[in-house]
């Protein structure tokens, strides 16, 4: 079995009996993939052809190996851009202890407490801009948080990032032996914090499905379940963001009542949470914990 990442690295299995041992591949770019009856062949600008049953596309929205594989990723880009940076922070205006959403004319706000003391990372929607990639000063961040309503002095910047997001899944459909899992197979909205633990449900529930994908059944129904979880993640998470991107005055009016007496409830507050993140799951089986 081949596992492959394309890009800077490339993991490789090349048997069943070496998957002891994990043979990693640095800046080996993967150039085509072709699919027969009995398994799938990686060509690499750096290496010789490599044979295997399966190839494990984990290598991210801008995935090489579903471009190759044939699979269209439909969805949509949301407006405006996204700002974030870690900041060590003194004095801010809000609760450092608790998660702090703020929804303006000017686009929305997000604080969160990082459990580390005097750390948080804000979270700035730029309905208008700037580009990905543009800069993001300390400064400048704290100034567009200090308009929406969250002041703070900032010490210090750990790490800072623009960046555009959308809602996009993989087509129900093109190579049967180049499995999508993470980003290349779905993208949502950073609102709710899905993307890892779905990618993560992906990784668990395909190692104890591909022992048994002799049965082609078998990787079937995982692609099915996988598929199903993924439309209600995106479902969740484009709800949200939609809601919390508001810019009409009546309409932030509306959703700001309603969030109001729902949030007046432990379980209206339980609701509110799983409306985002989705509901709880319980262990099944032998499982040993959720991954949720």
């Amino acid at each position: 079995m081949t596992r492959a990442r394309t890009g800077a690295r490339t993991w490789t299995w090349t048997s069943e009996a070496e998957c002891a041992g994990v043979r990693v591949h640095r800046s080996a770019a993967v150039s085509s993939v072709h699919e027969d009856a009995d398994g799938v062949t990686v060509r690499s600008d750096a290496l010789e052809p490599l044979r295997a049953r399966w190839v494990v596309a984990a290598d991210g929205a801008a995935s090489t190996l579903r471009a190759l594989s044939g699979t269209p990723f439909r969805g949509r880009t949301y407006a405006g851009t996204w700002q974030l940076a870690d900041l060590r922070v003194e004095a801010p205006s809000l609760d450092p202890a608790r998660v702090h959403m703020v929804g303006g004319p000017r686009g929305l706000l997000v604080v969160l407490p990082m459990h580390l003391d005097g750390w948080a990372r804000v979270v700035l929607h730029l309905p208008d801009g700037p580009a990905p990639g543009g800069a993001a000063t300390p400064a400048a961040l704290a100034a567009e948080a200090a308009a929406r309503g969250w002041t703070a002095a900032v010490r210090e910047c750990r790490w800072t990032s623009t960046f555009r997001t959308g809602r996009r899944l993989a087509a129900d459909h093109g190579s049967r032996r180049v499995l999508l899992i993470g980003d290349a197979a779905h993208v949502c909205s950073p609102v709710g914090g899905q993307g890892l633990n779905l990618g993560l449900r992906d990784a668990v529930s395909l190692a104890a499905a591909l022992p048994r994908a002799a049965d082609a059944e078998g990787l079937a129904a995982w692609r099915r379940a996988r598929r199903a979880d993924a439309l209600g993640v995106l479902a969740r998470t484009d709800l949200a963001t939609r809601a919390w991107t508001l810019r009409s005055a009546p309409a932030r009016a509306v959703r700001d009542t309603a969030l109001r007496g729902v949030l007046t409830t432990p379980a209206g507050r339980r609701l509110l949470a799983e409306s985002v993140a989705g509901p709880r799951r319980k262990p099944q089986g032998g499982d040993r914990q959720t991954l949720g």
